[in-house]
């Protein structure tokens, strides 16, 4: 089912596109959900952009990049039976339940250009535009509807494409998001708010007359078919899902993946950026770098392992942590970061610029 797509900017918005593709979706496993953003990308591989939408059972989504237990309440999410998945993607843990609606768009190959939340995002902010919600980009990748938080959004690439995904909470039950998640204060004061429940509202009293998510699905389906003008359905074989299954078994069922373990650390570096928060926990000893742990809700185009391994076992000064620095594409690991201002972030010794 592959039909030539045209390789102008496609992140632009989706008018103009030739064809997209939609993959009906009726599954509320988030490990599974995950999955199949995974396969979609990297095995049937279209050429066209793939639009999936998904409403995951009540659950903590954790960025690849974030420390987990430090993100939510853990004795609150376990007895309440809320599951926890790391996503592939950088940016803050969510909370999703029957009312969150999560939206992807896969983009394959060419098309899967550097994402830009301003561009992958107007085909829902204009859906709801349409439906009278007065709906903006805000900040780095949040959608706002009357200075309230609506939808979070994040994005992870490779050689195959990207995956561009995010939520909308239509109906979600905010009380349980305020309890399971912990917000980091710094990060809610940059934002000038009091509290993860302020900052967020649904969407459910301002479009009464859409029943539930999945007529909300429906509508913004039916609004974004408008801008395509070849718009297809691909429904997932028994192979297919097959293939899903085995990837959510192998990553985002298991422990190692979605919990990993606290470094051992002697010194910590914690700051926020204009392109994120990160958290660096350092293993410090006889004057070197015994080991580095990067956390945060930063997005990166490349595993920030690379410079962690880059910094290992390095002497613990400028001139030895610049010129391991000046090896790896940093910028790609962390945008926008010069040597200097990393140096200075890691060695403390004065304050970075944000």
């Amino acid at each position: 089912m592959k039909t030539a797509g045209r390789e102008d900017d496609h992140l632009t918005s989706t008018k103009g596109l030739i064809n997209m593709i939609l993959i009906p979706n009726d599954c509320h496993q988030p490990q599974l959900n995950l999955a199949a953003e995974e396969y979609i990308l990297n095995q049937l591989q279209f050429d066209e952009p793939v639009l999936f939408f998904f409403v995951n059972d009540p659950s903590i989504i954790i960025g690849r990049n974030q420390n987990t237990m430090e993100e939510l309440d853990n004795q609150f999410v376990r007895t309440r039976g809320i599951q926890v998945v790391r996503r592939l993607s950088g940016g803050g843990a969510v909370y999703h339940d029957r009312g969150n609606l999560c939206f992807s768009f896969i983009f394959p190959g060419a098309l899967g250009l550097k994402p830009n939340f301003e561009s992958f995002t107007r085909p829902i902010v204009n859906a709801l535009n349409q439906l009278g919600i007065p709906a903006v980009l805000s900040g780095r990748n949040d959608i706002l509807v009357n200075g309230a938080k609506i939808s979070g959004n994040a994005y992870y690439r490779n050689e195959n494409g990207a995956v561009c995904h995010g939520t909308i909470l239509f109906n979600t039950d905010l009380s349980m998001l305020s309890r399971a998640l912990k917000p980091n204060r710094e990060k809610l004061s940059t934002k000038g708010v009091r509290s993860v429940r302020t900052r967020v509202t649904n969407l459910k009293p301002l479009l009464p007359e859409i029943e539930n998510v999945e007529a909300l699905e429906t509508r913004l389906t039916e609004l974004i078919s408008t801008e395509v003008e070849n718009f297809q359905r691909y429904h997932l074989t028994e192979s297919n899902l097959a293939g899903i299954e085995i990837i959510a078994r192998k990553r985002y069922y298991t422990d190692t993946w979605n919990y990993g373990q606290s470094p051992l650390f002697n010194l910590r570096r914690r700051k926020r950026f204009s392109f994120g928060e990160v958290d660096a926990r350092l293993n410090v000893e006889a004057k070197t770098i015994r080991s580095i742990r990067l956390f945060g809700d930063f997005f990166s185009e490349r595993d920030p392992a690379i410079l962690e391994d880059a910094l290992t076992d390095v002497a613990f000064e400028r001139t030895a942590i610049e010129e391991r620095l000046q090896a790896i594409p940093l910028d790609s690991v962390l945008p926008d970061w010069s040597i200097t201002e990393a140096s200075d972030f890691f060695l403390g010794e004065k304050q970075a610029a944000s």
